[in-house]
């Protein structure tokens, strides 16, 4: 199976993740056309990555699905990362939700227009972002204490937070989690899992490297 991901891609990094830690065998590989033209929207009709080509040459779009399939595809080396109980699938599709419709949405899509120079009002992303923080506290919080496993909702939403930490600071917030001291351990926890680090590290080092290509081309 090929993956077509992009290096700086919250998104990718996601099923990057899922592959390293379920010893995955996928070949990771740039989009076979450019982004954003009529011969990717014909091969790929979501019109972005990631995208997983199985052996057949069929696709599949979308992190989630990507995600929920490679599970359930039964190829995995490693432990599964879907929880066997029913609550704990639930819980951790509602941090995937979680990270997509509320923290994406109401936050890192606006941090991503103020760092390309577009017009907002930083102290209203401020604002929303402590408030799309705060909801993580919360459902942490209720899923109850002690100790459990990794899952996908959990790597679905480290990218979308290490971009939150990234950003921040353009709406003067340096650090953010520091107000969320669940999500702050959460934080350090899913961080404790080396593919999960080396993932986001090469996110974070990708994204840097895109950034000074655009100050350069300025």
């Amino acid at each position: 199976m090929k993956l077509y991901s992009l290096p700086h891609s919250p998104y990718a990094a996601r099923v990057r993740i899922q592959a390293r830690l379920e010893g995955l065998p996928l070949e990771i590989l740039p989009p076979p056309v450019p982004l954003r033209t009529e011969a990717f929207m014909q091969r790929f009709p979501l019109g972005k990555v990631p995208v997983l080509e199985l052996s057949g040459g069929e696709t599949i779009a979308e992190s989630w699905a990507i995600m929920e399939y490679l599970s359930e595809a039964g190829i995995a080396n490693g432990g599964s990362l879907v929880p066997e109980s029913a609550l704990g699938r639930a819980q951790m599709r509602m941090l995937g939700r979680y990270a997509d419709l509320h923290l994406a949405t109401n936050a890192l899509f606006p941090l991503f227009r103020v760092a390309i120079g577009a017009a907002g009002n930083t102290a209203e992303i401020a604002q929303s972002l402590r408030a799309e923080l705060l909801k993580g506290e919360r459902l942490l919080a209720s899923f109850g204490g002690g100790e459990r496993p990794l899952n996908l909702g959990d790597i679905a939403l480290a990218p979308t937070m290490l971009y939150l930490q990234e950003l921040a600071p353009l709406v003067e917030m340096a650090e953010p989690l520091a107000e969320f001291p669940g999500l702050g351990a959460w934080w350090t926890w899913v961080n404790s899992f080396a593919p999960v680090q080396d993932v986001l590290q090469e996110v974070r080092t990708a994204y840097h490297a895109f950034v000074e290509g655009l100050a350069a081309k300025a």
